[in-house]
């Protein structure tokens, strides 16, 4: 059995974020609280039901675990498979909760190796007259798995790393464009 003892008052964040996570984990069974609940700013002490290992889960208000993503699964897929087309590591990505299309993966990859994680291990082409196209195949680069979680490619076209908390690629400005 583990106990631990949530201070709201004392919590260095948000107390309404707190709170509601706490109450997040209650509604999922991962936690009970086992003293008597009298006022949220008094010290309350939890134990812990369910142990999903390092990384906190990922719940909704209610208490349901949220899915990982495409990407999430795409990343994961990628250290396991070795070489790979975006079709072969679409299909391999896929669950049944979680579908990754293909047009997806090949964006995703092409993004990564951009960024230096993957390398062209077999350069695709084209449909050609009397040749059918083929695609690329990559592998991800063992030094550039930096952790369980997936780089972002953001909005502002660079890809971030929540691994190492950093932005490890950005599109260069085009300064001739004015």
């Amino acid at each position: 059995m583990f106990c631990f003892d949530l201070n709201i008052e004392q919590a260095l964040s948000d107390t309404a974020t707190i709170r509601s996570y706490v109450q997040a984990l209650e509604r999922g069974g991962f936690i009970e609280q086992i003293s008597a609940r009298t006022k949220f700013t008094e010290r309350q002490h939890y134990r812990l039901l369910r142990d999903v290992g390092v990384e906190a889960p990922r719940l909704d208000r209610k208490g349901n675990v949220i899915l990982p993503t495409g990407n999430e699964n795409m990343w994961r897929t990628m250290r396991i498979m070795g070489d790979f087309t975006a079709a072969e590591l679409a299909i391999r990505a896929s669950t049944a909760d979680i579908k990754v299309a293909e047009l997806t993966a090949k964006s995703y990859l092409r993004a990564l190796a951009v960024a230096g994680y993957l390398t062209v291990v077999e350069e695709g082409h084209p449909f050609s007259r009397g040749v059918g196209a083929k695609q690329s195949r990559y592998r991800l680069v063992p030094a550039k798995y930096t952790g369980p979680r997936p780089p972002m490619i953001q909005r502002t076209k660079c890809i971030y790393d929540p691994n190492l908390a950093k932005i490890v690629w950005q599109e260069e400005p085009d300064h001739d464009a004015c």
